[in-house]
């Protein structure tokens, strides 16, 4: 192709990974020419701990990516055991779709796997080639141009731009959307690495997902592709600096994990250590005249309750089907992509502010102690917690305030316990509330946050007002007759 040539087609995807990929499939089968640019190549890793639970094994199926995936060996979890505090909880998941496993496969392998499932639906994937900006007509983002590492360039004409290009994206800065309008500080910053894993496949131990809390850092293993495993803390964030790549405050770190270190049995390191200190969570205004942004793009929850994979492929499936029937008619598209973005918005709110209750940095408190006493010997209890990881249950159902009431008047009642650390539970946990209320209040007033509704927003500057909203919401009225604690995040 010549330097400085133009094309067209219905859609361009920008990232190739676990949200453009899929949205790319579901445009791709349905009819659609998609162009998918990525500046890297395949395979290649990202910075992701990427575990997924039975509602992300579901999607994958759906895409037609997961018997690719498992024949790379990649093995599944149908087992999870927590140890907070001293006290063990373990699960089984309740199946989704017929699927009652997790997985943590290696981003070099989901991606490639993602990457050829999109191709062979018929998306034309071009690796090496990074998106360099758009061009605007009557208020909408019309083109978008294009440079490859052999110094081609070239403008693609398009209906629909798609950022799927991570939480630095180039597009959303692109089309004025970069500043997230939703931003809340995680307490917890991420160090890991992979390990030889000691245990054979098809043991126990390859089919057991692991997390241990220990004072105020969680410590984890998750067993992954080739016989490998990957090691994980989450210490405080401005403890993150602490760790290199000599590996002394890492060992020392593990020294205070005997299960972790017995688990994985002096295993060899197969990478460096990998580490990030900012990982704070936001909302990015997600659509607008001729774009949307997905996966990363758009939305990031804090990592400990292990999301990021399922919501990328999620909704990058759903926006592809949202978009597909609507690309002809500027003013439907419009209202479609805003209707996906506030039923993402509905669908994670309650998710977004359970993992910022797990990433506050302190040792195991006393509510949350009573908790897990109380969950331990309760099979329903222990899946309804596992269900809550898997998004087939909000958050809310386990943390209601009946249950709540409950954990707490066994802590104040415990003389094992400060009282001034259970109030200090008790006003956490009611700050959390109020604010999830506030948001999803305003998410069913079809706002993003106070001042920016539906009727008052426009797209990048000089962009036309947007059409008025259609009546694609079906469930919207019926959310506003529901307490956070009824909403349920759809997994299907």
């Amino acid at each position: 192709m010549a330097t400085g040539s133009r094309e067209q087609a219905d859609v361009v995807v920008v990232g190739a990974r676990v949200a453009g990929s899929p949205a790319a499939t579901e445009l791709a089968r349905r009819g659609r020419k998609v162009i998918v640019l990525d500046a890297g190549t395949f395979p290649s890793d990202t910075l992701s701990t990427h575990v997924i639970f039975p509602t992300c094994v579901a999607e994958l199926a759906a895409l037609g990516a997961l018997e690719p995936l498992l024949a790379t060996g990649s093995p599944t979890h149908p087992h999870v055991l927590m140890n907070h505090g001293g006290v063990d909880v373990s699960w089984h998941y309740t199946p989704v779709e017929g699927f009652n496993f997790g997985m943590c496969p290696r981003r070099t392998t989901l991606d490639a796997v993602l990457v050829d499932t999109a191709r062979k639906a018929g998306a034309e994937v071009r690796e090496a080639t990074k998106f360099t900006g758009v061009e605007w007509k009557g208020g909408r983002v019309s083109a978008v141009t294009w440079a490859d590492r052999t110094g081609r360039t070239g403008t693609i004409d398009t209906r629909l731009l798609i950022g799927a290009d991570g939480r630095r994206s180039t597009v959303a800065e692109a089309v004025g959307a970069g500043k997230p309008y939703r931003r809340n500080e995680n307490g917890r910053g991420l160090v890991f690495m992979y390990v030889d894993d000691p245990h054979p496949a098809g043991s126990r131990e390859r089919q057991t997902l692991y997390q241990w809390r220990v004072g105020d850092t969680l410590g984890m293993y998750f067993p992954t592709c080739d016989n490998g495993g990957l090691v994980l803390f989450m210490p405080p964030r401005e403890q993150v600096a602490r760790f290199d790549q000599g590996l002394q405050h890492w060992n020392e770190r593990l020294e205070q994990y005997p299960l972790l270190k017995h688990r994985i049995g002096g295993g060899a390191p197969r990478t460096k250590l990998r580490k990030a200190a900012d990982p704070f969570s936001y909302f990015r205004r997600s659509s607008g005249p001729g774009w949307a942004l997905v996966g990363d793009a758009g939305h990031f929850k804090d990592p400990v309750i292990a999301q990021g994979v399922r919501d990328a492929i999620y909704y990058g499936r759903r926006l592809g089907m949202a978009a597909s029937a609507a690309l002809d008619d500027p003013t439907w598209l419009d209202n479609r992509l805003y209707e996906w973005e506030l039923r993402r918005d509905r669908d994670c709110i309650v998710s977004y502010h359970f993992a910022l209750r797990l990433s506050r940095t302190h040792p195991v408190s006393p509510v949350e102690l009573e908790m897990f006493k109380n969950i331990q010997p309760n099979f329903t209890r222990s899946r309804q917690l596992g269900d809550t990881f898997s998004r087939t249950q909000s958050a809310e159902s386990l943390l209601s305030y009946p249950h709540l009431i409950h954990w707490t008047a066994n802590a104040a009642l415990n003389p094992a316990y400060r009282k001034s650390l259970v109030a200090k539970d008790v006003v956490d946990e009611l700050v959390t509330k109020a604010r999830l209320y506030r948001d999803l209040g305003r998410i069913v007033r079809g706002k993003r946050v106070l001042g920016h509704s539906w009727d008052a927003w426009s797209g990048a500057p000089g962009a036309a007002g947007v059409p008025q909203r259609s009546d694609l919401l079906p469930e919207e009225g019926e959310i506003g007759r529901r307490s956070p604690s009824k909403v349920k995040e759809t997994v299907g």
